[in-house]
């Protein structure tokens, strides 16, 4: 019984990967460019104090709560599948302006474009978070939501500590360049993932 409820629960997860949704979702724990330990390490290392990090943290996080606000709004007027793809989109423009702070030799413009890059890209991930979230309640049977549900966190804990691995392995604050091209790539990777599916799912005929 129970071996046939986890065979279940694999079933439904694969079948909303015709979303690419849970690998698009997980791999973008491979995304530092947030205020978490390696970004914080490495604006210690630019100068910045922590007083001034956790005010950007707050700020971060204040305007990450607006994307509840959009959510609610983008879903009157558009499916969550299409949410979930305008707000993965946000997420890649926003953190192109702190993939392009690498190019910029001027300090405080090259700090600036960095922090406004990770701040506006929380809108986008928010609205995605629960965009995905609101798609698996819609296409999981309730029986085998727990299993679905593991094996979704279990794909993110892996990708996450694969970027804990990278600060092991990298711990040179002089290479963050390294984490923000991963984070802006694995976001770009997540987009046209998801942007597939998106556009398979719609190109199906419907029985």
């Amino acid at each position: 019984m129970a071996f046939d409820l986890h065979i279940r629960g694999l079933e439904s997860y694969t079948i909303l990967v015709f979303l690419c949704s849970n690998t698009t979702h997980a791999s973008r724990y491979l995304n530092v460019l947030s205020f978490g330990g390696i970004m914080t390490a490495f604006l210690v290392w630019r100068g910045m104090r922590l007083p001034t990090i956790g005010v950007w943290r707050g700020i971060s996080s204040a305007i990450g709560l607006m994307g509840t606000v959009a959510y609610f709004y983008s879903t009157k007027y558009m499916s969550i599948a299409s949410t979930g793809m305008w707000s993965i989109a946000f997420q890649f423009l926003a953190l192109s302006v702190s993939y392009a702070s690498l190019f910029v030799d001027y300090y405080n413009a090259s700090l600036g474009m960095l922090i406004a890059g990770v701040c506006a890209s929380r809108v986008g991930l928010w609205v995605f978070d629960i965009s995905i979230t609101q798609l698996m309640q819609e296409y999981v049977e309730d029986d085998v939501r727990g299993v679905v549900g593991g094996v979704q966190q279990s794909l993110n804990a892996f990708f996450a500590l694969l970027s804990f691995g990278l600060g092991i392995i990298i711990p040179d604050p002089r290479d963050f360049f390294i984490y923000v091209g991963l984070g802006y790539g694995s976001v770009g990777v997540a987009m046209v993932l998801y942007g597939f599916g998106v556009f398979r799912r719609q190109s199906e005929p419907e029985r």
